[in-house]
């Protein structure tokens, strides 16, 4: 059995958003009200809610941000795909390169600051502690 993770988000526009994450992550629209849409990106489920009062500056965010794990091979597909639509907040880059714990990741920020970290791990079960059948990325 697979597990979907669910995300809810303050934004301040919903039509701005959604063009954001159908149009830059790829991103499909699942359910939709006036106040709130799903966004499935990455198998997963963001909800997005409209609720301007509650988006804080990127400044005040501190370390707060949401991410993914993608396959290697993946990640660079997505990086690549992005780069031609642009919009990194940090550019993608390889960490530890060589090393057991080499790492890639970006970083993306929506329209409403929401940062997005899109990474992927060379080894993820030794990266992540986890058994090799824990983790279907391998």
């Amino acid at each position: 059995m697979r597990y979907i993770f669910h995300l809810s988000l303050p934004v301040r526009d919903l039509e701005e958003a959604k063009r954001f994450y159908v149009g830059t992550l790829g991103a499909r629209t699942g359910r939709e009200h006036d106040d709130w849409l799903d966004i499935l990106v990455w198998g997963h489920q963001v909800t997005l809610q409209l609720r301007p009062g509650e988006v804080l500056p990127r400044d005040a965010q501190g370390k707060r941000h949401f991410g993914v794990v993608l396959p290697w091979r993946e990640w660079e597909r997505e990086a690549a795909r992005i780069r031609e639509r642009g919009g990194f907040l940090v550019e993608p880059q390889v960490l530890l390169a060589g090393t057991p714990d080499e790492q890639a990741k970006f970083y993306l920020r929506d329209p409403s600051d929401n940062v997005i970290e899109v990474k992927a791990y060379r080894d993820v079960a030794r990266t992540l502690g986890l058994d090799a059948g824990d983790v279907d990325l391998i």
